[in-house]
Protein backbone atom coordinates (compact mmCIF):
# COMPACT_ATOMS: atom_id res chain seq x y z
CA UNK A 1 0.00 0.00 0.00
CA UNK A 2 1.52 3.32 -1.03
CA UNK A 3 1.23 6.57 0.86
CA UNK A 4 -1.26 8.00 -1.62
CA UNK A 5 -3.36 4.89 -2.21
CA UNK A 6 -7.10 5.38 -2.19
CA UNK A 7 -6.86 9.16 -1.97
CA UNK A 8 -9.30 10.83 -4.42
CA UNK A 9 -7.86 13.45 -6.80
CA UNK A 10 -8.02 16.92 -5.26
CA UNK A 11 -8.69 15.51 -1.80
CA UNK A 12 -6.00 17.74 -0.28
CA UNK A 13 -6.82 21.26 -1.58
CA UNK A 14 -4.17 23.90 -2.16
CA UNK A 15 -5.10 25.75 1.04
CA UNK A 16 -4.87 22.63 3.23
CA UNK A 17 -2.21 22.56 5.92
CA UNK A 18 1.21 21.12 5.08
CA UNK A 19 2.34 21.10 8.73
CA UNK A 20 3.33 17.96 10.66
CA UNK A 21 1.50 16.56 13.67
CA UNK A 22 2.91 17.79 17.00
CA UNK A 23 4.11 15.44 19.74
CA UNK A 24 2.56 16.75 22.96
CA UNK A 25 2.35 15.64 26.57
CA UNK A 26 -1.03 15.14 28.25
CA UNK A 27 -0.23 17.84 30.81
CA UNK A 28 -0.27 20.38 27.97
CA UNK A 29 -4.07 20.24 27.98
CA UNK A 30 -5.89 22.55 30.34
CA UNK A 31 -7.66 21.24 33.42
CA UNK A 32 -10.92 22.27 31.77
CA UNK A 33 -10.47 19.65 29.03
CA UNK A 34 -10.03 15.92 29.22
CA UNK A 35 -6.38 14.92 28.68
CA UNK A 36 -5.72 12.21 26.07
CA UNK A 37 -5.41 8.70 27.53
CA UNK A 38 -1.78 8.40 26.45
CA UNK A 39 0.97 10.37 28.14
CA UNK A 40 2.35 11.43 24.76
CA UNK A 41 0.15 12.03 21.72
CA UNK A 42 0.77 13.08 18.12
CA UNK A 43 -1.77 15.87 17.82
CA UNK A 44 -3.34 17.65 14.83
CA UNK A 45 -5.26 20.64 16.08
CA UNK A 46 -8.16 22.07 14.11
CA UNK A 47 -7.67 25.34 12.31
CA UNK A 48 -10.03 28.24 13.05
CA UNK A 49 -12.73 28.83 10.46
CA UNK A 50 -11.07 30.60 7.48
CA UNK A 51 -11.75 34.35 7.29
CA UNK A 52 -13.17 34.01 3.78
CA UNK A 53 -15.75 31.52 5.00
CA UNK A 54 -16.46 33.66 8.08
CA UNK A 55 -16.98 36.71 5.83
CA UNK A 56 -19.36 34.70 3.65
CA UNK A 57 -21.43 33.62 6.66
CA UNK A 58 -21.59 37.21 7.90
CA UNK A 59 -22.55 38.60 4.49
CA UNK A 60 -25.41 36.12 4.03
CA UNK A 61 -26.71 36.78 7.55
CA UNK A 62 -26.68 40.55 6.94
CA UNK A 63 -28.44 40.19 3.59
CA UNK A 64 -31.18 38.14 5.27
CA UNK A 65 -31.63 40.75 8.00
CA UNK A 66 -31.66 43.51 5.39
CA UNK A 67 -34.35 41.65 3.44
CA UNK A 68 -36.60 41.41 6.50
CA UNK A 69 -36.12 45.06 7.46
CA UNK A 70 -36.69 46.16 3.87
CA UNK A 71 -40.08 44.44 3.75
CA UNK A 72 -41.29 46.17 6.93
CA UNK A 73 -40.01 49.53 5.69
CA UNK A 74 -41.41 49.37 2.15
CA UNK A 75 -44.60 47.48 2.93
CA UNK A 76 -45.62 48.52 6.45
CA UNK A 77 -49.30 47.79 5.81
CA UNK A 78 -49.02 44.61 3.74
CA UNK A 79 -46.00 42.87 5.25
CA UNK A 80 -48.23 39.96 6.25
CA UNK A 81 -48.51 39.08 2.56
CA UNK A 82 -44.82 38.20 2.60
CA UNK A 83 -44.78 35.90 5.61
CA UNK A 84 -43.18 33.07 3.66
CA UNK A 85 -40.32 35.28 2.50
CA UNK A 86 -39.90 36.76 5.98
CA UNK A 87 -39.79 33.28 7.48
CA UNK A 88 -37.20 32.09 4.97
CA UNK A 89 -35.04 35.16 5.60
CA UNK A 90 -35.37 34.72 9.35
CA UNK A 91 -34.21 31.11 9.09
CA UNK A 92 -31.28 32.18 6.94
CA UNK A 93 -30.34 34.96 9.34
CA UNK A 94 -30.53 32.59 12.29
CA UNK A 95 -28.55 29.80 10.66
CA UNK A 96 -25.75 31.93 9.25
CA UNK A 97 -25.75 34.21 12.29
CA UNK A 98 -25.15 31.18 14.48
CA UNK A 99 -22.37 30.10 12.09
CA UNK A 100 -20.74 33.51 12.61
CA UNK A 101 -20.94 33.14 16.40
CA UNK A 102 -19.54 29.60 16.29
CA UNK A 103 -16.73 30.75 14.01
CA UNK A 104 -15.72 33.52 16.42
CA UNK A 105 -15.87 31.16 19.39
CA UNK A 106 -13.69 28.63 17.58
CA UNK A 107 -10.65 30.90 17.53
CA UNK A 108 -9.61 30.74 21.22
CA UNK A 109 -9.86 26.94 21.41
CA UNK A 110 -8.27 26.23 18.04
CA UNK A 111 -5.56 28.87 17.86
CA UNK A 112 -3.36 27.97 20.82
CA UNK A 113 -2.61 25.90 23.87
CA UNK A 114 -3.66 24.60 26.29
CA UNK A 115 -7.31 24.06 25.35
CA UNK A 116 -7.47 22.72 21.82
CA UNK A 117 -9.86 21.09 19.42
CA UNK A 118 -8.34 18.41 17.27
CA UNK A 119 -7.31 14.82 16.75
CA UNK A 120 -4.61 12.90 18.62
CA UNK A 121 -2.95 9.61 17.75
CA UNK A 122 -1.55 7.53 20.61
CA UNK A 123 -0.58 3.99 21.46
CA UNK A 124 -4.01 3.16 22.90
CA UNK A 125 -6.04 4.76 20.12
CA UNK A 126 -7.42 7.99 18.70
CA UNK A 127 -8.27 10.95 20.94
CA UNK A 128 -10.91 13.35 19.62
CA UNK A 129 -11.19 16.76 21.29
CA UNK A 130 -14.08 18.53 19.57
CA UNK A 131 -16.62 21.22 20.33
CA UNK A 132 -19.38 18.64 20.56
CA UNK A 133 -17.54 16.63 23.21
CA UNK A 134 -14.40 14.62 23.87
CA UNK A 135 -14.05 10.95 23.01
CA UNK A 136 -11.31 8.32 22.96
CA UNK A 137 -11.47 5.55 20.37
CA UNK A 138 -9.45 2.38 21.03
CA UNK A 139 -7.71 1.03 17.94
CA UNK A 140 -9.74 -2.16 18.30
CA UNK A 141 -12.99 -0.21 17.88
CA UNK A 142 -11.94 1.39 14.57
CA UNK A 143 -13.60 -0.24 11.57
CA UNK A 144 -12.48 2.07 8.75
CA UNK A 145 -10.20 5.01 7.98
CA UNK A 146 -10.99 6.67 4.66
CA UNK A 147 -10.02 9.61 2.51
CA UNK A 148 -13.37 10.37 0.93
CA UNK A 149 -15.96 13.08 0.24
CA UNK A 150 -19.34 13.93 1.68
CA UNK A 151 -22.38 12.78 -0.28
CA UNK A 152 -20.14 10.43 -2.25
CA UNK A 153 -23.12 8.48 -3.62
CA UNK A 154 -25.00 11.55 -4.86
CA UNK A 155 -24.36 13.44 -8.09
CA UNK A 156 -26.40 16.53 -7.24
CA UNK A 157 -24.96 17.50 -3.83
CA UNK A 158 -21.76 19.15 -2.66
CA UNK A 159 -18.78 16.84 -2.37
CA UNK A 160 -16.51 18.12 0.42
CA UNK A 161 -13.19 16.29 0.96
CA UNK A 162 -13.17 14.70 4.42
CA UNK A 163 -11.08 12.33 6.49
CA UNK A 164 -13.58 9.79 7.83
CA UNK A 165 -13.01 7.60 10.88
CA UNK A 166 -15.64 4.90 11.38
CA UNK A 167 -15.95 3.17 14.73
CA UNK A 168 -18.55 1.41 16.85
CA UNK A 169 -21.29 1.94 14.27
CA UNK A 170 -20.70 5.66 13.85
CA UNK A 171 -18.45 7.96 11.79
CA UNK A 172 -16.56 11.19 12.37
CA UNK A 173 -15.66 13.47 9.45
CA UNK A 174 -12.85 16.03 9.38
CA UNK A 175 -12.95 18.59 6.60
CA UNK A 176 -9.46 18.55 5.07
CA UNK A 177 -9.37 22.37 5.11
CA UNK A 178 -9.72 22.66 8.89
CA UNK A 179 -7.12 20.06 9.89
CA UNK A 180 -4.09 21.86 11.29
CA UNK A 181 -1.71 19.20 9.97
CA UNK A 182 -1.35 17.77 6.50
CA UNK A 183 -4.54 15.76 5.81
CA UNK A 184 -2.54 13.24 3.77
CA UNK A 185 -0.12 12.65 6.65
CA UNK A 186 -2.91 12.41 9.25
CA UNK A 187 -4.72 9.93 7.02
CA UNK A 188 -1.57 7.92 6.39
CA UNK A 189 -0.70 7.84 10.10
CA UNK A 190 -4.18 6.68 11.10
CA UNK A 191 -4.23 4.03 8.39
CA UNK A 192 -0.71 2.80 9.10
CA UNK A 193 -1.10 2.38 12.85
CA UNK A 194 -4.60 0.95 12.54
CA UNK A 195 -3.40 -1.72 10.10
CA UNK A 196 -0.07 -2.38 11.86
CA UNK A 197 -0.71 -3.13 15.56
CA UNK A 198 2.90 -4.19 16.09
CA UNK A 199 4.08 -0.66 15.26
CA UNK A 200 1.81 1.08 17.77
CA UNK A 201 4.35 0.74 20.57
CA UNK A 202 6.40 3.45 18.85
CA UNK A 203 3.54 5.95 19.13
CA UNK A 204 4.25 8.68 21.64
CA UNK A 205 7.96 8.52 20.86
CA UNK A 206 10.30 10.39 18.54
CA UNK A 207 10.48 7.26 16.36
CA UNK A 208 6.86 7.67 15.28
CA UNK A 209 7.27 11.44 15.05
CA UNK A 210 10.24 11.04 12.71
CA UNK A 211 8.27 8.57 10.60
CA UNK A 212 5.40 11.06 10.23
CA UNK A 213 7.78 13.96 9.59
CA UNK A 214 9.29 11.89 6.78
CA UNK A 215 5.86 11.58 5.22
CA UNK A 216 5.46 15.37 5.43
CA UNK A 217 8.74 15.82 3.56
CA UNK A 218 7.56 13.49 0.78
CA UNK A 219 4.52 15.62 -0.06
CA UNK A 220 6.10 19.10 0.10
Amino acid sequence: MTMFSEIPPGWQPDNASRAPLVLVNAVAFSKGSKPPPDQWTHFAKLRPVPWKLFTGFLAIALVCVWGIVNIFVQYPDTWSDNLFFIGAMALGAGFFGWAVIKSVLSYPVRAGWPSLHGLGIGESGIALRLGGGDSDIPWEAVTSVRATVTNELSDDKAHIPVLRIEHSGTAVDFNTQILGASPVVVYRALLYYWLNPASREELGTTVAQQRMDGWVAQIQ
